[in-house]
């Protein structure tokens, strides 16, 4: 096999062999309507802000097309009131009911006249 190797090599002339290697690939837009690209991951990346537990907001390429997203906060790290203060904000807030009582003394005898005829 390396023999017929060596003599194909020495057969092709010079030029030939520059010119089988000076050939440029080119990948072009025309390329992906002929076959599917195999691959797993796209490059395609989408801008999206990054919250992070302490409330700074970063600018940030990801995978997905997410508008936002926000990182957990480790309860573990909080402090007793941080703790407190976030159980608190949780709990659903209990809707204040304002009950107006107004004291009606319209008395309809006042206006009897207004409507009666003659």
């Amino acid at each position: 096999m390396a023999t017929s190797l060596a003599r194909l090599k020495s057969t092709i002339c010079q030029a030939c062999r520059q010119q089988i290697v000076s050939v440029p690939v080119r990948y072009n837009s025309n390329r992906t309507s002929v076959c599917r690209l195999n691959r797993g991951y796209y490059a395609r990346m989408y801008p999206t802000v990054l919250v992070l537990p302490n409330g700074a907001s970063l600018n940030i390429r990801y995978r997905e097309p997410r508008k936002i997203i926000k990182l957990a906060v480790v309860f573990d790290d909080l402090t007793d009131e941080e703790k407190e203060a976030r159980l608190r904000a949780r709990k659903p807030k209990k809707k204040i009911i304002i009950e107006d009582e107004e004291e009606d003394d319209f008395d309809v005898d006042q206006y009897k006249y207004l409507w009666k005829k003659g």
